[in-house]
């Protein structure tokens, strides 16, 4: 996958001025909350400004990811659709032509929250160019199922039914979690493209580095964990968000921008995630994105090269190859 291959040397280059940005604000903690609405206003007016993002609506992106986890490599397609303020849909299809396909689909509809998860044949692998959503994607088989046939679902983990790897959570708590868990992803989501957000904002500081300096600002939720922004004092662009996430069991994040990518920003272990690498029990972790690359959509700037790590080590990088601004989505794109 050449996404690895041709930003190697950026990525690196990030992790270097990431370690620097994280240690500068703790010695200069200052909550300037007038601060940190100018800035973010200078930020708001450099990716396009006020009247550009608040006509905002809906948003797509469509891109090409790869996923680490210790020896293994997951690489595939990855689709994001937002509907202001409460909507949000992730996508993801990773395989190979003419071996199996993996679906995963994470939705967030208001309060409701569903999921496909699957494994199949058939049907080929044609990116999403015939998704439920946006069409019906053929030939999927569920996960210990058979494989379904060209225009029919398999058998398998669907909306609304516990798949393997849950144990014995509650149905009702585990609903309560992915709402969550998916809530403060869209708003992630929406300060991460749009620099939109509801929650208090606050300048907590400089960060210094050979690159060049950032203003650090802290966007502070009425629930979990507060994020910090950082953006580059010369363009106002945003650099990088770091979230201190609750306390890993030794976490690497094993999903990193993939589905439930939330869990470790809210501080809550995902009921199918595996031990996380990195840490010991007890101890936080750091979750860094890495934002680059940025090019203008409609008036808008908007990375197009995301990375993602836990605790300085890089596991996710995230090419997007493209971006719709108020695309029409379909009256089905957020129900089962």
């Amino acid at each position: 996958m050449k996404i690895m291959k041709r930003s190697i040397a950026a990525a690196l280059a990030a992790l270097v001025l990431g370690a620097c940005l994280v240690a500068a604000p703790q010695a200069q903690e200052a909550a300037d909350a007038p601060k940190g609405a100018a800035l973010l206003a200078e930020a708001r007016k450099a990716i396009g400004g006020d009247d550009k993002l608040r006509a905002v609506k809906t948003l797509q992106s469509k891109g090409v990811y790869k996923r680490t986890a210790g020896n293994n490599t997951q690489e595939g397609d990855v689709e994001i659709l937002i509907e202001l303020p409460s909507k949000y849909r992730r996508n993801e299809l990773s395989g190979v032509a003419g071996g199996p396909i993996q679906e995963r689909v994470e939705v967030l509809n208001g309060a409701d929250v569903w999921d496909i998860n699957a494994t199949g044949f058939g049907g080929g692998f044609g990116g999403f160019g015939g998704r439920r959503g946006g069409g019906d994607f053929g030939g999927r088989g569920g996960q210990g199922g058979q494989p379904g046939q060209p225009g029919q679902p398999g058998q398998g983990a669907q909306a609304g039914q516990p798949g393997q790897g849950r144990g014995n959570i509650d149905p009702e708590r585990l609903k309560e979690l992915q709402r969550r868990q998916r809530q403060t992803e869209l708003a992630r989501l929406s300060l991460m493209w749009l620099l939109t957000t509801d929650a208090p904002v606050v300048w907590v500081g400089t960060a210094e580095s050979p690159e060049g300096n950032a203003d650090v600002l802290e966007v502070r939720p009425a629930e979990g964990q507060a994020t910090r922004l950082f953006l580059d004092q010369a363009t106002h662009l945003p650099l990088m968000m770091t979230t201190t996430a609750g306390f890993g069991r030794g976490g690497g994040g094993r999903r990193g921008l993939g589905p439930d990518a939330a869990v470790p920003q809210v501080g809550t272990p995902t009921p199918n995630d595996g031990p996380r690498r990195g840490g010991t029990a007890g101890q936080p972790i750091t979750i860094e994105t890495h934002l680059s690359e940025y090019k203008a959509v409609n008036g808008i700037k908007l990375p197009h090269l995301i990375t993602r790590g836990v605790n300085g080590q890089t596991n996710e990088e995230w090419e997007i190859k493209s971006f719709k601004v108020n695309p029409s989505l379909k009256a089905n794109t957020f129900t089962k």
